[in-house]
C-alpha cells in the first residue's frame, strides 16, 4: 500500500547496507532466524487451510472478476477496527451480474499509520497488480474475497509469449521463495495454470 496513512510497514527492521549486515554477525543471524520463523508460520497457516477446488470457488462465488488494482485505502469502522478498501478496475467479468467498470472489495485488517492488523491467510493486494477475484457480497452489498487468500489469483504474463498464467496458494505455480510451494508439491498441485484454463473451469462449474 503506497497511500499516505495506508502504507506497508517493516516492523522496525532496518537495512542500513550490505556492509553493516556483514559486520554485524549477530544481526545477520537474527534476521535469518526471523525470515525462517516467518516462513514457518506462513507454512503452518497454509497447511491448516482446507484447499478449495476451482469448481468449489466458482460455485460459491457471487461473481468472478478479472481486473487490476488501481487504488487502496485503509480506514477504521465505528468500533475502531482497521479495514481496507481495494479498488479494482474490471477488465473482464467471468461470472455474475454486470457491475460496470469498477469493483470495491472490502476486507478486515490493513496498515493505518503505525497500526498493523492482518492475518497470514488474508489475500494480499497491491496497487498495479493484475488479479482474478472470486467474491461474495455481504448484507451491505460489499464485495468480500471468498475463502480468504484462496479467492484471489495473481495473474502473470510470460515475457516471450504474453501467455497469462494464474496462481493462488493452492493452484498454479508458487514463487520459489514461497513456503506454500511445499504444500502445493505435497498436494500434487505445483503445476502451471493458465488464465484460459481457469476461466474454462469456472464456466464449466456454472453449467
Amino acid at each position: 500500500m503506497n497511500r499516505p496513512g495506508c502504507r506497508a510497514q517493516n516492523a522496525g527492521l532496518s537495512f542500513p547496507g550490505q556492509a553493516s549486515i556483514l559486520c554485524g554477525g549477530m544481526k545477520g543471524r537474527s534476521f535469518t532466524f526471523l525470515v525462517a520463523l516467518l516462513a514457518t508460520v506462513t507454512l503452518a497457516q497454509a497447511a491448516s487451510q482446507v484447499p478449495l477446488s476451482i469448481e468449489s470457488l466458482a460455485t460459491k462465488a457471487d461473481a468472478v472478476m478479472h481486473g487490476r488494482v488501481v487504488r487502496m485505502s485503509c480506514q477504521r469502522d465505528d468500533a475502531g477496527r482497521i479495514f481496507t478498501r481495494v479498488h479494482l478496475q474490471i477488465i473482464e467479468q467471468v461470472k455474475g451480474r454486470e457491475r460496470g467498470v469498477a469493483l470495491v472489495i472490502v476486507q478486515g485488517g490493513g496498515v493505518l499509520g503505525r497500526r498493523i492488523a492482518r492475518s497470514p491467510i488474508q489475500p494480499t493486494y497491491r496497487v498495479g497488480a493484475e488479479v482474478v477475484v472470486f467474491v461474495v457480497f455481504n448484507s451491505r452489498g460489499e464485495a468480500v474475497t471468498l475463502g480468504l487468500n484462496q479467492g484471489k489469483f495473481d495473474v502473470m504474463r510470460l515475457a516471450e509469449t504474453g501467455l497469462a498464467t494464474v496462481r493462488n496458494p493452492f493452484h498454479g505455480l508458487a514463487n520459489r521463495d514461497d513456503p506454500r510451494a511445499v504444500v502445493k508439491r505435497a498436494l500434487g498441485q505445483a503445476k502451471p495454470l493458465t488464465f484460459a484454463e481457469l476461466k474454462r473451469q469456472v464456466r464449466r462449474a456454472m453449467k
